[in-house]
């Protein structure tokens, strides 16, 4: 009897941990076959998503799991994340400044997909990255940009798309306010966690200027051709640079208040400062731009009262308070076009 009731005892114990077993089994496929959903997220029902790239998510063992759920069946397969150096940059660049036509354009750049879209297909990259370029009847600078930028932020492999926000009619240009748009309208399609503000005149002259937001936020365009290759003051933050989501919407975004050339740069230098941030840049020797020749904007002449004045409005004069009329987006092979109708905001103007 001994051994027999030792025998039940024995296979009872065991019932159990197959049991636990199995149950666990059935946890892990479930997770499985719940793919993450597709790379853009449209929040508006009227706009056809051509951003559905394969899903990519990554695992803890710091590889990335690829799900394509177009067949009737599940594929999985395992990429690395990309290197933190990536292995493909060359450096110090030619710019190209003979502008392409627009079928040539888009005969070019295979890899990139409708809206200005790209991400590495043999590794997970390390940033998802909203290129943002304010704009208005600047054709050929537009082509430039496209023609020279595309191969460099491929070989910086980065999951990133680019964004044209151009502002509709005849009204005084307000670059702030466009790229605020921008911020808001990019996360409409993506979980994009860093922004590049972008003048489309400038174009970089090294590739190892990586298009990523670091811990702080990053003036990029530190050494421009027009001005001898020097950074003009310290607290410059105009041109081209970096913030992340959280930066962004800690410090509300631009100030929608200057309207016409100037300024709205250095009230952004303001309040990244005011909110415990400090401006970070890579050294001059590799941050170099060159400037295309363009006409200016008439100045803003009340940028200085607006800059004096800034830290009162921080919190009512931003992201918070745009006013804007979308016409349309429409999802070009090399970029994403959204074109845009601005109002002046009525903020609160503090004391």
């Amino acid at each position: 009897m001994g051994r027999l009731r030792r025998f039940l005892l024995l296979c009872w114990t065991h019932f159990y941990k197959v049991l636990i077993l199995g149950i666990l089994s059935v946890i892990f496929l479930q997770t499985r076959s719940e793919a993450s959903p597709s790379a853009y997220t449209n929040s508006d029902p009227g706009l056809t998503a051509k951003f559905n790239a394969t899903d990519v998510t990554v695992n803890a063992n710091s590889s990335v799991s690829s799900n394509d759920t177009s067949q009737d069946y599940f594929v999985t397969t395992e990429i690395p994340i990309c290197p933190s150096v990536p292995p493909k940059l060359v450096g110090r660049l030619k710019v190209w400044t003979d502008a392409p036509s627009w079928k040539e354009l888009d005969e070019m750049y295979t890899d990139v997909e409708d809206g200005g879209r790209f991400r590495p297909k043999d590794c997970a990259s390390r940033h998802k990255v909203a290129i943002i370029i304010p704009y208005r009847n600047r054709d050929v600078h537009l082509r430039l940009f496209l023609y020279n930028m595309h191969p460099i932020l491929m070989r910086q492999q980065l999951d990133y798309g680019i964004f044209v926000i151009e502002e509709a009619g005849d009204t005084v240009f307000n670059r702030a306010m466009l790229m605020n748009i921008g911020f808001v309208e990019a996360l409409k399609l993506y979980d994009f966690q860093c922004f590049i503000f972008h003048d489309v005149d400038l174009l970089p002259e090294d590739d190892r200027n990586i298009y990523s937001c670091p811990e702080q936020p990053r003036h990029m365009s530190v050494a421009v051709d027009t001005m001898n290759y020097k950074l003009p003051y310290a607290d410059i933050f105009g041109g081209v640079s970096a913030v992340t989501k959280e930066q962004m919407e800690k410090v509300n975004g631009f100030s929608n208040e200057f309207w016409g050339w100037g300024g709205e740069d250095d009230d952004m230098s303001n309040r990244l400062r005011y909110y415990g941030y400090k401006i970070s840049r890579y050294q001059a020797n590799v941050a170099r731009y060159k400037m295309m020749k363009h006409t200016k904007d008439k100045p803003n002449p009340d940028r200085y009262n607006k800059l004096y004045r800034g830290k009162f409005r921080y919190t009512t004069d931003g992201v918070n308070s745009l006013k804007y009329e979308r016409e349309s987006l429409q999802l070009k092979h090399l970029y994403t076009l959204v074109i845009v109708k601005l109002e002046r905001p009525k903020v609160s103007r503090g004391r």
